[in-house]
């Protein structure tokens, strides 16, 4: 297969997205410093406090510090943090595996012009990372089996097919292009849909949304985790999805959709 770049471990920039006083934060920042190839690293917070800073002492890291935090604001803020060509957004109780920065790179440079790319992953729960696949990583499978395809992920259709019943991108998977980004990245009026909104207004470009199907992160599942927090005490995510699924389909189909959609939220 042809090679079209030469992204090397300092073209990367993973960006730890550190909040509070995690106790997984440390975990997550031997994942990404044990890399078989060795990106640049930074730690991005809107919560300096001693435990974030005495750990990122202790690895070496520099912190960035978010004067202005939120949710989507943090993640807007350690995306502007990167000073490469790629970045990627480590979630704090998330882990990757030992080869994230390497596959992904690989991937990349056999793209002609990636936007994006991203990888399979398997939950974890207590600490025990699942011997199997849940039902919710098998219908991400399913949704991304068109991208096997050798081309499709470069095409319009290719993308809006992955997209057109759910979002199957798993964010903390993804490795962005920066110089693809928009000027305007995550969407603050998108409280638990901003990284879909993001993938679905980048599928209009020109581009390759490079699918690694290996899985390469590991993701934590607990009462603590965003999305489960704006399941339990909102419905932002239903009328948001609503709104995005709106984009590919009219209203009355979009309703026999959500009917199942919604029905996830039992997995989170």
């Amino acid at each position: 297969m042809r090679q079209y770049h030469n992204y090397t471990g300092r073209d990367i920039t993973v960006v730890i997205c550190a909040y509070g006083t995690c106790e997984y934060l440390e975990n997550c920042i031997r994942a990404v410093k044990r890399q078989t190839v060795k990106p640049r690293v930074l730690i991005s917070t809107s919560t300096p406090n001693d435990h974030i800073r005495g750990l990122a002492e202790k690895y070496k890291i520099e912190i960035r510090v978010n004067p202005d935090g939120g949710h989507v604001k943090d993640y807007n803020f350690a995306m502007k943090q990167a000073q490469t060509d790629l970045c990627m957004l480590a979630h704090q109780d998330d882990l990757i595996a030992k080869t994230f920065v390497e596959k992904n790179l690989d991937a990349l440079n056999h793209s002609r012009r990636p936007i994006i790319s991203f990888s399979d992953y398997l939950e974890m729960h207590e600490d025990v990372v699942d011997k199997k696949p849940s039902t919710m990583v098998k219908i991400k499978r399913i949704m991304l089996l068109p991208l096997k395809v050798p081309g499709l992920g470069g095409t319009g259709f290719g993308k809006w097919l992955i997209q057109c019943m759910g979002d199957p991108i798993t964010h903390p998977t993804v490795v962005c292009v920066m110089k693809e980004m928009p000027h305007e990245l995550f969407r603050e009026r998108y409280k638990a849909s901003m990284d879909w909104d993001l993938w679905q207004r980048l599928s209009r470009q020109k581009g390759d949304f490079v699918y690694v199907s290996q899985v390469l992160l590991y993701h934590r599942m607990n009462k603590e985790n965003a999305t489960a927090k704006l399941f339990a005490h909102t419905n932002a995510r239903y009328e948001e999805e609503s709104e995005i699924l709106g984009r590919f389909w009219p209203k009355w189909v979009v309703k026999i959709i959500m009917h199942f959609y919604s029905k996830t939220a039992k997995y989170y």
